[in-house]
This record gives C-alpha cells, structure tokens and sequence, in this order.
C-alpha cells in the first residue's frame, strides 16, 4: 500500500525533472591523457627540460675563445722620438676537454630533465585517477542520497495527510520529517565533496564543467594488470620515476664535478704582437699567456655539486623504502578492498535490501513500528555507504601504484 505510490511518485519526479546541459565525463583513460598532458607539474617539468636543452647550446661552443687585442700607443717625452704602437692579439684555447666535459655535463643534465617530465606525468596519473574516482564515487552518492531524499519527502507527505485525518500518532509523523533532514544533510554532504572532486579533476586535466558521469561507467577501478608479487613490486621499485630520477640527478652531479675539474685548467692564450717601433721600425712577434691556477679553482662550484650528490645519495634508500611501503600497502588495500566487495555484494547487501522489504511488509500488517521499517532502511544505507567508501580508498590506493608504475598499474 505504502511502496507502490511512493515508487511511483519517485519516478514520475526523475521524469519530470529538468536536465542541465553539462559535459559528461570522459573516460579514465581520456582523463590520464589529458592529465598527462596539461597538468600543471607537468607543464613545470617541461619547462625545466626546455632550459637543459638551451644549456646545451652554450656547451658546444667552440673550444677556441673569442680573440682580443690589447693596442698601446706611446711618444717619447724626448725630442726627436717617434711615436710608437703596438698591438697584442691573444686567441684563447681550451687544451684540457673543457668543452667535451661541457657537453657531458649539459647531456647528464637534460636526461635528468627528461625523468623529471617522466615523474611529474607519473605523478599526474595518479592525481587524475584518485580524482577520477572521488568524482565517480561522489556521483553514486549523490544518486543515493537524491533518491533516498525523495524517497523520504514522498513518506513524510504521506504520513502528514495520515496525521491530519487522525490515522497516525505525531510520533511516527515526526520520525517521517526527521528522515528527510537526515537524507537533506546526506546530499549535502555528498554534493561538497563532489564540488572537491570536480576542481581537483578540472585542475589535473585543464577541462572545465565535468558534471555528468555517463551510465556505464564503473564504480570499482580496473582491474590490476600485472601479479603485483613481492619480485613484480621489486621490479616497479627499481623502475618507479621518482627513483629513476634521482638516479639521474645523481649522474648529472657527477658529471658536474668533472666538469668543474677539467675547467680548472684554464685555456693558454696564444699572442700575435705587430706594430712599429720607437725608430719607425716594422715589428712583430708572438708569444703565448699562461695562467696558473693557484688560488681559484672553482672549489664554490665543485663543493656545490659534491654536496648535490651526497644529497641524492643519502635520499636514494629513503627513496626505495619510501616506494616499497607504499607500493606494498596499496597492493594490500586493493586486494583487500575486492575480497571485502566481493563478499558484500554477494551475501551483505542482498541481506540487508531483504531485511528492508521484510521490514515494510511487517510494517504493513501491523506487526512493527516505524522506527524498525527506518533502522532497516538505515542499515541499508550505512551499507551502501561503506561500500562506497571501501571503492574510494580501493581508488586512492590504485592512483598510488600508478605513481610508482608510470601507468596504469
């Protein structure tokens, strides 16, 4: 007597409710591409391999500096005395690999860079995917909390008109009214961390006005790809970005060092003199300048990079461990995440949906109150809720092996 009406009014408000246009959400796949592309670490990393690429324009200059000329021109203070020129040409050249150790060192640099674009698009793909799947999740609560608030308004109504024409007790009237600010407050809820979910999303991919999920789309994350064995985990933390990276950084400031060694050596100057003597004379000559590098010897820049490299070098275990808890847990979390669903959705749900409709048949002949119709319902919903929330860690801890695989995991 109750469900039939109420499911009907319930269709009848989704049939007759007015749709905004908004732009469906793309596909999880469409959505890393874009994340891959447009995010806005990635946009900083790119940024930095541009500048390693323009280093490498300055390394391969030529080993031979630009020549300079220092003129003198003097007169005699006696009479009689001719004035005199002369000219001093000096062409720099580096003799010890200096631009050799330059091209190492901008080469070391921009490989560096290049994982560096390779971590930040890593770390865009899980951004994207744990946004992807709080907006999917947000979207089933709302949905939920939509419905169960019609659901509730429609019964307050009805039992209103019961408590008007003296067929019910106010107590059951307002147990009615309290659902619906219950379920208010639910879809309220749920509507600010959709609000979260969305800018999260629109910040990772560069796209407005995701609004819509389309149907079909699935609430659990895929499927994991690989074994994910303790020597699967073995192999993604050896290969994770952020270790490649570091190991990377690590190069560069090696080869840092030797550049900064080899440009200890400083380039000799080979000289041309020409000019006229004091008597009027035609002179020339040559020579070479020697610099002997004794108290600069670029120690700044080499103890800069030596201590660029025991940074990288104590961090690079911290690394490891830091990728092997954490790939670890997320495995963990996603597997038990399924095993716990599995179970819900087979026995743990369509329990709690029978004891519902068992419920309100007892409620309809008379035999309980309300209140147990309500706390079957509430259970119910509690349920959902935390199935709900186990598919949102089983996302955050998907987005997490997707950082450290580079992909999708």
């Amino acid at each position: 007597m109750l469900r039939k009406p109420l499911l009907a009014a319930l269709a009848a408000v989704s049939l007759l409710a007015p749709r905004a246009a908004h732009a469906e959400l793309p596909t999880l796949e469409r959505t890393i591409q874009l994340a891959r592309a447009r995010a806005l670490t990635v946009a900083e990393a790119v940024g930095e391999l541009g500048v390693a690429g323009a280093q490498m324009k300055g390394a391969r200059v030529s080993a031979i500096g630009n020549p300079y000329s220092d003129i003198q021109v003097d007169q005699g203070l006696s009479s009689g005395q001719q004035l005199q020129v002369l000219s001093y040409t000096y062409l720099p050249i580096d003799i010890a690999g200096q631009r050799g150790a330059r091209i190492e060192e901008a080469e070391k640099l921009i490989e560096w860079r290049k994982l560096g674009v390779v971590d930040a698009r890593a770390i865009a793909t899980g951004e994207a995917i744990s946004a992807y799947g709080a907006f999917v999740i947000g979207s089933e609560r709302i949905s939920g909390a939509t419905a169960g608030e019609a659901l509730a308004r429609e019964e307050a109504k009805y039992f209103t008109g019961r408590f008007e024409a003296k067929d019910t007790t106010l107590y059951e009237k307002a147990v009615a009214d309290a659902e619906v600010v219950r379920w208010a407050q639910q879809r309220a809820e749920a509507e600010l961390a959709m609000a979260t979910a969305r800018a999260r999303l629109s910040l990772v991919t560069g796209a407005q006005n995701k609004d819509d999920v389309p149907k079909g789309i699935p609430v659990a994350p895929p499927a994991l790809r690989g074994s994910w064995d303790d020597a699967f985990v073995a192999r993604v933390v050896d290969r994770s970005p952020i270790v490649s990276r570091a190991l990377a950084e690590r190069t560069y400031w090696d080869a840092s060092i030797e550049r900064y060694k080899t440009e200890r050596i400083p380039p000799i100057s080979l000289e041309l003199i020409g000019g006229r003597g004091a008597a009027g004379e035609a002179r020339v000559g040559g020579g070479v300048v020697l610099t002997f590098p004794v108290t600069r010897r670029y120690q700044g820049e080499i103890a800069r990079a030596e201590h660029g490299r025991t940074h990288v070098e104590r961090h690079l275990p911290l690394y490891r461990n830091m990728v092997e808890a954490r790939v670890r847990a997320a495995r963990d979390a996603v597997q038990t995440v399924m095993r716990a669903l599995s179970e819900l959705d087979k026995s743990g749900i369509t329990a709690l949906e029978t004891a519902v409709s068992a419920s309100q048949e007892a409620y309809k002949a008379g035999k309980i109150e309300l209140t147990r119709v309500i706390l079957a319902r509430r259970d119910l919903a509690l349920a959902r809720s935390r199935r709900l929330d186990l598919l949102d860690a089983a996302w955050r801890a998907y987005a997490d092996l997707s950082i450290f695989a580079g992909d999708l995991p």
